[in-house]
């Protein structure tokens, strides 16, 4: 986690490194990206990347996945604050679709593409992983909940246990949209999330 602080100039010049970080990773994978990579990406010298990651490889990369959960999570807003009735479930769909077609359905999940390349790699930025999948988690099912308050949903459905379900479904989707450039594998999943969904309302 982030606990140091910087200048304005400072934090740019850390996100920037960040930014870089986690594009180069996309690009080449993990095993092809090192800190004279990413010093040469963003122009910075071995003294200033150690200066904002100290813990060299394996801070920065930690940085890049708490960077890639803010990117999963702010990729679903506004509708994924709202999430409480089925309306507001069918825009964060389309949230999802929107920003995924703009991105010509290309990289996948911002968190989850990280996980097969860090996650054994790093068991701290395993950890952190986990955490931005919990996140998210709990973002779906707050809105699961209050869609129970509101009797929209079926009042013994357990709604960390659906919330599950429903990301585990997705990330299914994106892993297809990103192998196959198609953004009809992600908006299948998503189809099929929300029928998940509303199998756990009560009849009309």
């Amino acid at each position: 986690m982030e606990t140091e602080t910087w200048t304005s100039k400072g934090a740019a010049t850390r996100a920037r490194i960040i930014d870089a970080a986690a594009a180069l990773l996309y690009e080449r994978g993990i095993d092809q990206v090192g800190i004279n990579d990413i010093r040469k990406a963003t122009s910075t010298s071995h003294g200033q990347v150690f200066h904002y990651f100290p813990g060299g490889r394996a801070q920065l990369l930690q940085a890049v996945v708490e960077r890639q959960t803010r990117q999963a999570l702010a990729d679903q807003q506004p509708p994924l604050e709202e999430l409480d009735t089925w309306e507001s479930w069918l825009a964060w769909r389309d949230q999802l679709l929107t920003v995924h077609t703009k991105r010509g359905a290309t990289g996948g999940c911002p968190l989850g593409s990280l996980t097969a390349q860090l996650a054994e790699e790093d068991p701290e930025a395993r950890r952190l992983i986990d955490a931005g999948f919990r996140q998210w988690t709990e973002y779906l099912a707050r809105g699961l909940s209050r869609m129970q308050e509101s009797r929209h949903l079926l009042p013994d459905t357990d709604t960390t246990a659906l919330a599950e379900n429903i990301l585990t479904i997705v990330q299914g989707g994106f892993v297809l949209m990103q192998a196959s450039r198609s953004i009809r594998r992600l908006a299948d999943a998503l189809d099929l999330a929300l029928r998940v969904l509303a199998a756990a309302m009560p009849p009309a």
